[in-house]
């Protein structure tokens, strides 16, 4: 088409094959490393994300366009049959070629902007930024061009509408097909791969497109010697290339060291962070995982009965230290000094007099790490999940049931533990997190993740998840009101006793609750006049014609007796035991904490209780899916841990005076080691170092406690574990008096235990209302119990 068009005539041109395979190899380098590190944006706000959002506008602009053009240019040799071929080759005006790389950078870093990092994929912004990504692959290219100095171009005009559309559309099919996968988490490498193959393939197949159409025409009195500035341009070429090549390295040696830290974590005792945003979705890593902490390289029990779990002092410990965070106030540091000192200065002595006191410590330190690593406050952090999830074990070993902890003894035994944190943000708080590079998505997109790196089952892990978007929700405490509950204990099997709780709820007892908000002195008469009367029996009574017994004839409160016995049916369905029918009623309703509301803001509920001793083989928990079982000890504790509890000052006090004597104790001796500051390296790394270790020889001396192997070295016993031996807060008696003013006349009837009135002496808690309860069921049913 451009034969006997111009002259002096066109220069004869031919392309070398090597160039073309480079260029796009080039180009695919770009691409990938691109796409890498558009993965791990995930805010338009932040240091963190600016940087990503640089680095791949020169990546893609400068690498796989503006590279890959020169490379390919370089392919094109003019003159061939030439004497001096090499003397009349293409050379390029400085001015052009620096402008040619910083323009396209320019416009691509406008066009990634425009599409943004939202999970939603917007198609609309896809298009937009795709077409001027597209356009700034052209644009490089016709720029480029016009810098030839020594050759005047000419243009096929179907050519450049070719190579505009082979740009753009294979542009934003990569992009649309890249956000699609990684809104979805599953843009595995190989995946990214293709995509990066799409993105080179449009920046190839737009230079070749052009280029074919495209010819040269020699200017007059042109100098002809230019090897210098074409080689320049090579290093250039170079350069950037090696940059990109080693940036895919590092990123595949850090996800290789990842996977590899994986496997490990999955056999350790480990604390994850699970926040969720106002709309349910889960806060991630960019790689779609959770960000944990390790505690430790192990919890080893003595015995299968003393796991750590619901019955374990350490867990009830924690569960409380973790809805009461002040606790920990000015302490974190001594207990890192602690546990610093008895690691370096090994004793001759192999046991730790208390294994708990050191598991705590690493715990709380594993926590401020945790927050530091997000970026929070430990105050932010959340509070812990109710279940320990046993990982490191496969499907085919997990026992079905309700509680993760049940495997089988040889898959459960050795394998690690990880704890969650819970923490439902704002959506200030939520964009603030992804500022700092996290994420926050649909646990559906990320459960296949979560479960490979933490070797935990997705049937395990799905039903905790879901039950961890509204955990610690005021929501699921009691609503304001009157209630009917049942409060039925059992005896364990492996000691001590458990009690029914709703599955959904293990903090609560199985209640339903009656149209009414208070109880009037009639309703509290008729409670009275029918202590120990059975459920069965009450059904019986307000289902007899003609009033049944005296004391309901006495109420005369039709609505009252209707909501009452359904209420008593509905639990007897959601039971499904004989046992509750033989459940006897208390002579006085029991207060409770519930949620505040204008409506009622003394955070106090009222419940009327029906309680029974439960027989060992009964099977609520099997055959009622909306019940279940957890350790006494355990709901009482729950009991304290209500918002504003005033059980939290004395938990406070006691945290202050165990663990502060042992920070004194190490401040006093002759520090052998000053630790170095973290450099760059590490204050960049989000999750950085392994853990706690204590590595020790094996112990000759017989184990006097469960937690014997929870850590192993030498903690020296010689320092006693009083903490006022060596320095402490001690407080020896403290007493909190909270009196509600009177509203109404119900409120002047007794109500039974309350948690409104508490008296403290020594600091020891006060028994809550189910303590209470326990005690008199207890010493009042027959038999050994």
């Amino acid at each position: 088409m451009f034969d006997g068009e111009y002259d002096p005539s066109l220069a004869p041109q031919r392309f070398a094959p090597g160039y073309i395979v480079l260029s796009y190899f080039v180009s695919f380098l770009g691409s990938l490393s691109t796409l890498e590190l558009l993965q791990r944006r995930t805010s338009l706000r932040g240091l963190y994300n600016w940087y990503l959002l640089l680095g791949s506008s020169v990546t893609m602009g400068g690498v796989a366009i503006w590279s890959m053009h020169f490379i390919g240019n370089r392919s094109i040799v003019l003159y061939p049959k030439s004497d001096r071929t090499e003397n009349l080759q293409l050379a390029y005006s400085s001015t052009f070629t620096a402008l040619s790389f910083f323009v396209p950078i320019l416009v691509l870093f406008l066009a990634y902007l425009l599409i943004g990092t939202n999970e939603d994929v917007s198609y609309l912004r896809l298009g937009f930024g795709g077409t001027f990504a597209g356009l700034s692959i052209c644009g490089m290219h016709y720029l480029g061009q016009s810098g030839i100095e020594n050759y005047r171009s000419y243009y096929a005009a179907s050519y450049v509408i070719g190579s505009i559309f082979i740009a753009v559309s294979s542009t934003i099919v990569a992009l649309v097909i890249f956000f699609i996968l990684r809104k979805n988490f599953t843009n595995n490498w190989y995946k990214r791969a293709f995509c990066a193959v799409l993105l080179s393939g449009g920046v190839s197949g737009m230079h070749w497109c052009a280029s074919i159409g495209t010819r040269y025409q020699l200017r007059g009195g042109s100098e002809l010697n230019r090897d210098t500035r074409r080689n320049a341009t090579v290093v250039i070429t170079i350069v950037l290339s090696v940059f990109v090549c080693v940036l895919l390295i590092a990123f595949a040696a850090v996800t290789s060291r990842a996977r590899k830290m994986e496997s490990i974590r999955a056999q350790k005792v480990v604390l994850a962070s699970a926040t969720f945003d106002h709309d349910g979705r889960l806060m991630v890593l960019p790689d779609g995982t959770l960000p944990i902490k390790e505690v430790t390289d192990s919890f080893q029990e003595k015995s299968f009965e003393e796991t750590l779990g619901k019955s374990h002092p350490v867990f009830h410990w924690i569960y409380q230290t973790t809805r009461n965070w002040k606790s920990l106030s000015g302490l974190i540091e001594g207990m890192r000094q602690h546990l610093r000192h008895y690691n370096i200065n090994r004793r001759s002595a192999d046991f730790v007099e208390d294994y708990s006191f050191v598991f705590r410590e690493m715990f709380c330190i594993a926590a401020q790490d945790l927050a530091d690593g997000t970026h929070r406050s430990l105050d932010d952090l959340g509070v812990l999940y109710d279940e320990i999830i046993t990982t490191g074990v496969s499907v085919s070993n997990m026992i079905p049931g309700k509680n993760s902890d049940y495997t089988d003894v040889e898959a459960g035994h050795g394998k690690g533990k990880i704890l969650f944190l819970i923490k439902k943000v704002t959506k200030a708080e939520a964009a603030n997190l992804t500022e700092t590079g996290y994420r926050f998505t649909d646990t559906n997109n990320v459960i296949d993740i979560i479960s490979r790196s933490t070797q935990v089952p997705k049937e395990t892990l799905i039903p905790h998840l879901n039950s961890m978007k509204t955990y610690n929700s005021m929501k699921r405490m009691l609503q304001p009101g009157v209630h009917v509950g049942c409060f039925a204990v059992r005896a364990n099997v492996n000691g001590g006793f458990e009690i029914l709780v709703r599955s959904d709820h293990l903090d609560s007892l199985p209640t339903v609750q009656l149209p009414m908000s208070v109880l009037e002195a009639r309703h509290i008469n008729f409670l009275r006049e029918n202590e120990g009367v059975g459920v069965g029996r009450l059904i019986y009574d307000m289902d007899t014609p003609g009033g049944g017994s005296p004391s309901l004839q006495a109420l005369n409160d039709p609505p009252f007796v209707v909501s009452l016995k359904a209420a008593l049916k509905s639990l007897i369905s959601d039971i499904r035991d004989p046992f509750f029918a033989d459940s006897v009623l208390l002579p006085q309703p029991i207060a409770v904490p519930c949620q505040i509301t204008p409506e009622n803001d003394s955070g106090i509920a009222i419940i009327i209780v029906f309680k029974t001793l439960m027989p060992v083989h009964a099977r609520a928990v099997n055959e009622s899916p909306k019940m279940d079982f957890v350790p006494f000890r355990f709901f009482s504790l729950q009991q304290r841990c209500f918002p504003y509890s005033p059980d939290h000052d004395v938990q406070t006090r006691n945290t202050h005076r165990e663990f502060s004597g042992k920070a004194a104790a190490v401040a006093t001796q002759k520090p052998l080691h000053t630790p170095s500051k973290k450099g760059l390296r590490d204050a960049l790394r989000p999750f950085s170092g392994s853990g706690h270790r204590f590595l020790a020889p094996g112990s000759s001396r017989p184990s006097t406690s469960s937690e014997k192997k929870l850590v192993t070295g030498d903690l020296s016993p010689s320092t006693s574990l009083n903490p006022f031996t060596t320095g402490g807060i001690m407080v020896s008696q403290s007493v909190s008096v909270e009196h509600a003013e009177v509203k109404s006349d119900m409120e002047m009837q007794f109500m039974g235990p309350s948690s409104a009135i508490t008296v403290k002496d020594n600091d020891q808690e006060m028994p809550t209302w189910a303590d209470i309860l326990f005690k008199g069921l207890v010493s009042t049913s027959p038999g050994q119990y």
